[in-house]
C-alpha cells in the first residue's frame, strides 16, 4: 500500500519514510494462527461475538508474530510462548490501581488522590495494605483508600449476611461507569469522608497538624488498617440501616484504641501483646459493633463461638 502524501500533507522525505515502515496487513481467512499469551481473552471474544455479533465492528489492539513452516522457526515461536508465560511479571495491585481505566473503584481512587485536598500528600503509594507504626503523615494508603472505596459503594461488606444496597461488586471493578455517573459518585465519596472527618475531632486533628503517632497505645485505631476495615464497614452498614449518626457520635468518643479494655482484649494477643489484624478479630470487631449499634445479622457457629469466646457485652463497649 502507498502513502498518499497529497492527502496526508507529507513531505517527499516523510512519505518515502512511512513508505518504508509502515503497512497493511491483510488476512484472507486461510491463515493458521494461535495465541502465543491471551489464550482466555481470545476464547471470550470467539464466544461474544457469536453471542453478539454487533461486537465484530469493535476494535482490539493485536500484535502479529510471523512464524516461519521450519524447524527453526517452530523452536523460536515456542520459545517466546515460554518465556511469556513462565517469566511474565505480574503487576502489582497498586500498579492496578494507579492505571486500570475499566476499574470504578480505581478510576475513584485516583480521582480522591488527585484532587480531594484533604488526601494530598496523605496517601501513602505501597505494594501491600500495611501502613508501619512509624509512619507519621499518610492517613492511608493506595489499596486500603481502594478497599474502602469498594465497601462505601458496592453490596460487598465483610459480613455477607448483612444485605446492603450498592453496586455488583464484580461489574463495578470490570466496567466503567458513564463519566457523569463517576463524577456523582467521585461527589458522594468527598460528601462522606468530609462527614467523616469533621464528625471525628482525633482526624480533625490530623488533617490539619498532618501528624500522627501511630505507636502510642491511645492512638486511635483508625489510623491502623485493621481499624479502618472495621470502621468503613461498620460505617458502611450503619449508614444503610439509619444509624450512621450513632456510630459517627460513639467513635467521637476517641476510645476505639487498646487501651480501652474491650478493644484490648479484641485486638491484642495476651501473651505477646503484640496487635491481631486477622480477619477473624476483624470479623469480631465489626460483629461486636453491629451489636452495640442494635443492628441484625445472622451469626455463623463460627461467629457466635468468637463473640462467646470474648465475653463482652457489646451494649457496654464505652
Amino acid at each position: 500500500m502507498t502513502i498518499d502524501k497529497k492527502e496526508l500533507d507529507l513531505t517527499e522525505e516523510e512519505a518515502d519514510y512511512l513508505d518504508r515502515t509502515f503497512g497493511v496487513l491483510r488476512l484472507s481467512g486461510e491463515e493458521e494462527m494461535f495465541a502465543i499469551d491471551g489464550q482466555h481473552r481470545t476464547a471470550a471474544i470467539k464466544v461474544a461475538v457469536i453471542a453478539n455479533p454487533e461486537l465484530c465492528s469493535e476494535e482490539v489492539p493485536v500484535v502479529f508474530v510471523a512464524h516461519r513452516k521450519t524447524k527453526e522457526g517452530e523452536i523460536r515461536t515456542r520459545r517466546l510462548f515460554s518465556t511469556l508465560n513462565r517469566y511474565a511479571k505480574p503487576v502489582s495491585i497498586s500498579e492496578i490501581i494507579a492505571l486500570d481505566e475499566e476499574d470504578n473503584a480505581a478510576i475513584l481512587t485516583r480521582k480522591l488522590i488527585e484532587q480531594f485536598p484533604r488526601f494530598s500528600g496523605k496517601i501513602a503509594f505501597a505494594k501491600g495494605k500495611s501502613l508501619s507504626p512509624t509512619n507519621k503523615k499518610d492517613f492511608t494508603n493506595i489499596i486500603l483508600l481502594y478497599e474502602i472505596i469498594v465497601t462505601l459503594l458496592t453490596k460487598k461488606v465483610f459480613i455477607p449476611s448483612v444485605a446492603v444496597d450498592g453496586y455488583e461488586p464484580i461489574r463495578f471493578t470490570t466496567r466503567r461507569l458513564p463519566e457523569q455517573v463517576l463524577n456523582k459518585e467521585y461527589e458522594g465519596l468527598k460528601a462522606d469522608f468530609n462527614e467523616i472527618i469533621d464528625g471525628l475531632p482525633f482526624l480533625q486533628k490530623f488533617f490539619a497538624t498532618g501528624t500522627v503517632n501511630r505507636a502510642a497505645k491511645s492512638s486511635n485505631l483508625l489510623f491502623r488498617p485493621v481499624g479502618q476495615i472495621v470502621f468503613f464497614n461498620v460505617y458502611r452498614i450503619a449508614g444503610f440501616y439509619g444509624k450512621k449518626k450513632e456510630v459517627l457520635e460513639y467513635f467521637a468518643t476517641d476510645t476505639f484504641n487498646i487501651t480501652n479494655p474491650v478493644w484490648n482484649k479484641v485486638f491484642v494477643d495476651p501473651i505477646t501483646k503484640t496487635l491481631i489484624t486477622t480477619q477473624q478479630v476483624q470479623r469480631a470487631a465489626i460483629l461486636l459493633l453491629l451489636r452495640r449499634f442494635n443492628i441484625n445479622f445472622v451469626a455463623t457457629t463460627k461467629d457466635k463461638s468468637i463473640l462467646e469466646n470474648l465475653e463482652i457485652d457489646a451494649h457496654q463497649i464505652a
